[in-house]
Order: C-alpha cells, then sequence, then structure tokens
C-alpha cells in the first residue's frame, strides 16, 4: 500500500460522513479493500449519557489509521444519527509504553 492509497482511505471515510465507527467498517469501499488490522478496539472512550465515543486503531500497511466515533448507544429506540456525532478518520502513530506489574513472593 502506498502512502496516497492510505491518504485516499482517510479521505473516503471523512466524505462519507458515517453515524458510527460500524459504518465504517460495513460502508467504506476502501477501508473494507485495505483489509486493515485491528489494533485497539477502544481507546479515549467518551461516556455520555446514552452513548459512547470511542477511538478505534487500524493498522493499513505500514501506517495506522484512527476512527473516532459513536461506537456503543444504551438509550432505547435511538438511532446512530441521534447522537449527532460525525465519525472521523485520521493517521496515528504507535507510541510504547512501559508497564510494570507485582512479583509475587
Amino acid at each position: 500500500m502506498t502512502r496516497e492509497e492510505f491518504e485516499a482511505i482517510i479521505a473516503d471515510v471523512n466524505e462519507n460522513k458515517c453515524s458510527s465507527v460500524h459504518d465504517v467498517e460495513d460502508a467504506c469501499l476502501l477501508f473494507i479493500a485495505a483489509n486493515p488490522k485491528p489494533v485497539v478496539a477502544a481507546l479515549d472512550v467518551d461516556k455520555h449519557r446514552w452513548y459512547e465515543v470511542t477511538t478505534r486503531v487500524y493498522q493499513v500497511g505500514d501506517w495506522f489509521l484512527g476512527i473516532r466515533g459513536v461506537s456503543d448507544m444504551s438509550g432505547e429506540g435511538m438511532d446512530w444519527d441521534d447522537c449527532f456525532v460525525d465519525t472521523i478518520a485520521f493517521e496515528m502513530e504507535e507510541v510504547p509504553s512501559v508497564t510494570y506489574k507485582r512479583i509475587a513472593p
């Protein structure tokens, strides 16, 4: 995959005006054709009363693609469009981090 193809995926997602991250996975043809590998399912979760907005991270070729939008709803009778949140795509970079765990005695 070339850099131009990756940027075309971002543009395609942003132009489609999807209502949720699920719509991107089902409706954006360039995204589907790229066969992205999921890396993180829910990053930067923003919980609202009736819905959640999250960022999903995918690896597409040598690049990381972030898709932020509504990922979950808890309101009965609601539709994705009722949340009034645009789903957007953008490039991301991997940032290594260090963590620690307890060693059992």
